[in-house]
């Protein structure tokens, strides 16, 4: 057995053994790391119902995530961002809807984000101090890291409550955005005059004539479901400031797909932007579904959504031709 002469010597043996020790558990380390990572890479996403969190803002937000069958992570899909109204929370937004269904037969991935207190900050001044503009950049930076997303091809709707967010984000952050659509919702006064987006913004409106909770002729709702000091426009208000905004000839297509339905189409617009209104005359506070007398929304919505593509954040809405 080798013996040191000294102690410099005993020294000196005892710190490369060390160093070996460490240099070993830092390689076996770090092969278990890269086992880890290869299994985890194997993995299969899993697609149809899931749920999921992230943190943003110091705290925990939820929500729930459809992933169609046909998914596969080297194709990015389209992604569409559910608000549910007040009171409401994703999955029930889901089953209400019907937007899995039309997800898996289309081919597009949808989240329906739950709100704090199942209200959503639509005019900067919520009751708690989140940023819901915030939680939704963040949201679709998270999704993108674990579903592979057609970054031009994001779109955001909502009902009531979730429809006022998304006219928001239309103000705020319609470069991550292709198009979007509000249903028995309105674009709150104190909101549109800070409304300057620096693109153009393809939106569709589904309002009913008949809504006592968000009237046809604005006014101010019950403050539990826009937020407090709130009034919103009169629905043809709006439809006027976002033509006006993308720059819309003043030719306006007609439809009325029945008696009860009247759609008003502006399509040339800037940068291939289009604004339409589906007026449901004598409809109230509804997300309409299948079988109703009027029209199955989410068809309607996806519809409009698909021909819009954003290309890059200064050349926003490109519109595909339609058949």
């Amino acid at each position: 057995m080798f013996k040191p002469k000294n102690a410099f010597s005993w020294w000196s043996v005892l710190l490369r053994l060390i160093a070996t020790t460490a240099y070993q558990a830092k390689q076996q380390n770090s092969s278990w790391q890269q086992s880890l990572l290869s299994a985890s890479a194997a993995q299969p996403v899993q697609t149809g119902e899931t749920s999921g969190k992230l943190f943003n803002q110091g705290i925990g937000r939820t929500y729930y995530l459809y992933t169609p069958k046909s998914y596969q992570p080297n194709h990015p899909l389209p992604l569409v961002l559910v608000f549910h109204e007040y009171a409401g929370n994703g999955q029930k937004m889901a089953v209400s809807t019907g937007m899995n269904v039309l997800a898996e037969q289309k081919g597009f991935i949808v989240v329906y984000p739950n709100a704090i207190d199942k209200r959503w900050d639509i005019g900067g001044n919520a009751a708690t101090s989140v940023n819901d503009v915030r939680f939704v950049a963040a949201l679709i930076a998270h999704l993108s890291k674990i579903r592979a997303i057609d970054r031009q091809r994001i779109y955001a709707t909502g009902s009531s409550n979730g429809g006022y967010l998304v006219q928001r984000l239309a103000c705020e952050m319609p470069s991550k955005f292709a198009a979007f659509a509000s249903v028995a919702a309105s674009l709150p006064l104190q909101v549109k005059q800070s409304c300057k987006p620096q693109t153009a913004v393809s939106m569709m409106m589904i309002n009913g004539t008949g809504d006592t909770v968000v009237p046809w002729e604005g006014g101010a709702p019950p403050k539990v479901r826009i937020g407090k000091n709130l009034s919103s426009l009169p629905i043809p208000e709006v439809i006027d400031f976002w033509r006006h905004h993308d720059a819309c000839s003043k030719v306006e297509v007609k439809q009325l797909k029945s008696d009860r339905v009247e759609i008003s189409d502006y399509p040339n617009c800037q940068q291939g932007s289009e604004v339409t209104l589906v007026a449901l005359k004598g409809g109230k506070h509804v997300w309409p579904g299948h079988g109703s007398q009027f029209l199955e929304a989410s068809t309607t919505i996806w519809d409009f959504f698909q021909y819009h593509t954003a290309t890059t954040q200064n050349d926003k809405s490109v519109r595909r031709e339609k058949p």
